[in-house]
């Protein structure tokens, strides 16, 4: 929860969060007030980072229901943020360019390395085995340097652990390719790498667990390109953007309306005034949401011109339960490249982490004249050739399966499964909602801070729920009552990227762990409730009302009591100034409409 330092005015109140970063340096805490907003936060750590090409990185934080969320740069931190306990927040990639070699600055294709590393080790990043592997050379290239047989022996590959199942076998293929690029700095295996990273069909995939109409469990990914499904080592859906014409939700569901072009008519063969309209089932409604503002802010970022241009959308909406609006606030990538080309700034330097701090790196005669090279170096041999990336959109035309079709009208045939891998390996992404304590440890503080820091807070928390007997006031806010009853133990919940353990190989509907199954949405609030139950109650009464005046009016039952009724004064009253204008104007309007539909 917040921590508070004792401010008495509610707009100078300070709260504290703690921000991790990509390569699990040492974390960056944040002091911050009530009214800035979540700009001001991913500002502060984009600063601290000296990083200037900012708007493919954001801030995520989970909350208490395990659901992930991105930090919403309009809206204030606070509002956010007030209900996490404990406050981490993770720096990562949001955006994922299309075409990562184009970026201006070297320490922004760095921060993209990083976060590709990452997706790789955990699973995201899935790609066939000689793929994996060269990945991995360009990793170890980079923090390594050039291969020495005096300092790099038997097995040295091994204390890199870069990809989710490495084994020796797999481990010699990638040394006899880190031979292979010997005389490659840094900066030239990382963009290398980029390179390779944005040709492969899982690139930038940020996995969302989904559901098809036959209950078959999947994962879906948001990226540049468009909305992938993928089962097992496939990839079982691709939607382009251009084919996407509306993105929306109700409850668990969420539904893509799709406008195909003339390529996707003629070779379906179906009739372009038919709608076709596909859904997937989310685990909870939240999750829905969720995926559905990633999916918003995608679509807007990767293919307007402008951000200017962004329409308002609203989704999710019903009768008696309020929908969900957005607008995209950020700029387009067509806006950031254009912007891109106006830094002037000196590169800036900058230290590289090393997944492996134990091992020194071996700089060679040309890596000691330059560390760095111009983005418009000459690339290797072995990423020259990958123009997977310029024809991909070509080769994979938007798709719809029939299993997920939910229209009457229309039917799609069955898509060609793409394989994306030479072996049965399935795309498992590694506890990547909710990230596992041992993956976010700070490596390079002692272990037990975080020990002593949840000591604290528990010693807080019982001052809190015992104050001593003495004459000064309780100057407890509303953060500081939340906190009395949140829990501190364990460790913090930190967010990464989706979640799904390892059953065998396979995907499972129910055989999930209970420490990383998505929790039930949280039960409405007392006041949230109590005005449903009342607008129910006050239509209901409306309709009762006003059936009982028209009986009471029209009605020609012989009744003493009705009679009485009918030549009371009040009820004539009515009846000459308000009911029979109504009824006679009701009657005219019914008489034109079915004098209208008679012509």
């Amino acid at each position: 929860m917040f921590k508070r330092f004792g401010s008495k005015s509610d707009v100078q109140q300070e709260f504290k969060c703690t921000v991790r970063f990509l390569d699990d340096s040492d974390p960056l805490d944040i002091t911050f007030q009530r009214d800035v907003s979540g700009q001001w936060l991913i500002d502060h750590v984009c600063k601290h980072l000296n990083l200037v090409e900012k708007d493919y990185f954001g801030l995520r934080y989970v909350d208490t229901d395990k659901q992930r969320h991105w930090v919403d740069p309009l809206k204030p931190a606070y509002k956010q943020l007030k209900n996490v306990s404990p406050l981490v927040l993770c720096f990562r990639v949001k955006f994922y360019p299309a075409e990562p070699h184009k970026l201006k600055e070297e320490i922004t294709r760095y921060f993209l390395f990083l976060q590709l590393r990452r997706d790789l080790h955990h699973g995201r990043l899935l790609c066939p085995p000689g793929d994996a592997t060269l990945l991995a050379a360009y990793i170890v290239q980079s923090e390594l340097g050039d291969y020495d047989p005096q300092d790099h022996g038997p097995g040295y590959v091994s204390n890199f652990k870069v990809l989710p199942k490495q084994t020796p076998k797999i481990e010699e293929r990638i040394a006899e390719l880190h031979k292979g690029l010997t005389g490659q700095v840094p900066s030239e295996a990382e963009s290398n790498f980029l390179r390779k990273a944005a040709s492969l069909e899982t690139y930038g995939v940020d996995p969302h667990i989904v559901k098809d109409q036959k209950g078959n469990p999947m994962y879906m990914g948001v990226t540049c390109h468009g909305i992938s499904t993928f089962q097992g080592n496939k990839r079982t859906h691709f939607f382009k953007w251009t084919s996407i014409n509306k993105i929306a939700f109700e409850g668990k569901m969420f539904i893509l309306h799709l406008t195909l072009g003339e390529a996707d008519l003629e070779e379906y063969k179906i009739d372009t005034k038919k709608k076709h309209v596909v859904g997937f089932k989310c685990p909870t409604t939240a999750a829905c949401k969720h995926l559905w503002r990633c999916a918003v802010e995608q679509q807007a970022f990767f293919t307007l011109p402008s951000a200017s241009q962004a329409p308002k959308v609203y989704s999710g909406g019903g009768l008696f339960r309020r929908g969900s609006k957005f607008r995209f606030s950020g700029r387009s990538q067509r806006e950031v490249l254009a912007d891109s080309e106006n830094i002037k700034r000196d590169s800036p330097t900058f230290s590289r982490s090393s997944s492996n701090p134990i091992i020194v790196r071996n700089h060679s005669k040309k890596q000691q004249k330059e560390n760095t090279l111009p983005i418009n170096f000459t690339l290797s041999a072995d990423a020259s050739g990958d123009k997977a990336d310029e024809s991909r959109d070509a080769s994979s035309p938007a798709t719809v399966s029939e299993s997920v079709d939910i229209t009457l009208d229309s039917t799609l045939p069955n898509q060609t499964e793409v394989t994306i891998t030479s072996e049965n390996s399935p795309y498992e992404p590694d506890e990547t909602i909710v990230e596992g304590s041992s993956d976010v440890q700070d490596t390079s503080a002692p272990n037990d801070l975080l020990e002593t820091k949840i000591r604290d807070a528990e010693k807080e928390l019982e001052e809190l729920r015992n104050p001593p007997v003495c004459s000064t006031p309780n100057h407890l806010n509303e953060v500081d009552r939340e906190s009395e009853t949140s829990s501190v133990e364990g460790e913090p919940a930190v967010v990464e990227e989706n979640i799904h353990e390892k059953n065998n190989g396979k995907l499972t509907n129910t055989e999930l762990p209970k420490d990383v199954v998505p929790a039930p949405p949280a039960e409405r609030s007392g006041t949230a409730t109590c005005c449903r139950y009342l607008t129910i109650s006050f239509v209901l009464t409306f309709l009762l009302l006003f059936a009982a005046v028209v009986f009471i009016m029209e009605a020609s039952v012989e009744s003493e009591l009705l009679t009485e009724i009918k030549n009371r004064e009040e009820v004539i009253d009515f009846r000459v100034q308000y009911y029979d204008p109504a009824r006679a104007y009701v009657v005219s309007l019914a008489e034109q409409g079915l004098a209208y539909f008679q012509s």
